[in-house]
């Protein structure tokens, strides 16, 4: 008898994913692990199974992850951000379908739509890393904080917002050097950044700009 998670027994029809972490990559790996799970649920599709591999776990780790996708019948590979793939979606559309938590993209397996460009990404049907509506509650800019902590707020319109609005009340005192420059003066090494998309809009760039400029001693 074989195994089947239980969302899969409730929603047999759902598509099958499965979750990449690698581990250098990922210092908040608890906030990632929750984030992948998420984005499964929210794009209704079921999580079989979430791998964790370090930098040397294995010759080649997406080579090793796609042969379980495959050995899995798994339609979508969920991962947090590109970094995870060296920045190159392509090996993986070549087998299945690829999401990303941060920003939320999804790459089409290759083939799927002949008219559609390979391997470029759309925009996925959520509003997890949306600009919020309306001007948010200094508890709620806090929650956004906590809840997208390895999020850019270059490319998540949602911790722009509350970034710029506790920085604007006093509430966050921006540090002197980002996390990188604090990281690299200690002569430790910091995982590569993927491509910046800059989907936050124009305005939200200049109120971040704005509150960051005033918070300079």
């Amino acid at each position: 008898m074989t195994l089947r998670p239980v969302n899969e027994i409730q929603h047999p029809h759902r598509p099958r994913a499965i979750g990449y972490l690698r581990t250098d990559l990922s210092p908040y790996e608890t906030h990632d692990t929750e984030a992948i799970r998420r984005l499964a649920r929210q794009q209704h599709h079921t999580l079989v199974y979430i791998v964790r591999l370090g930098p040397d776990s294995v010759p080649d780790a997406i080579g090793h992850v796609l042969d379980i996708v495959r050995a899995t019948d798994t339609a979508t590979l969920i991962i947090p951000d590109l970094a995870h793939l060296e920045n190159h979606p392509g090996r993986v559309c070549d087998t299945c379908d690829l999401m990303t938590v941060c920003p939320g993209q999804l790459w089409m397996k290759v083939g799927t739509n002949p008219h559609d460009a390979p391997h470029e990404p759309v925009w996925l049907p959520e509003v997890w890393h949306s600009e919020p509506d309306t001007r948010l509650r200094i508890a709620a800019a806090h929650r956004i904080m906590q809840t997208h902590l390895t999020c850019n707020p270059l490319d998540c319109p949602r911790k722009a917002a509350a970034f710029a609005l506790l920085v604007e009340t006093g509430k966050l005192v921006p540090a002197g050097r980002s996390h990188r420059e604090r990281v690299v003066s200690r002569g430790l090494a910091y995982p590569p950044v993927g491509r910046t998309t800059f989907n936050t809009s124009l305005a939200m760039l200049q109120r971040l700009h704005t509150g960051l400029t005033q918070a300079q001693p």
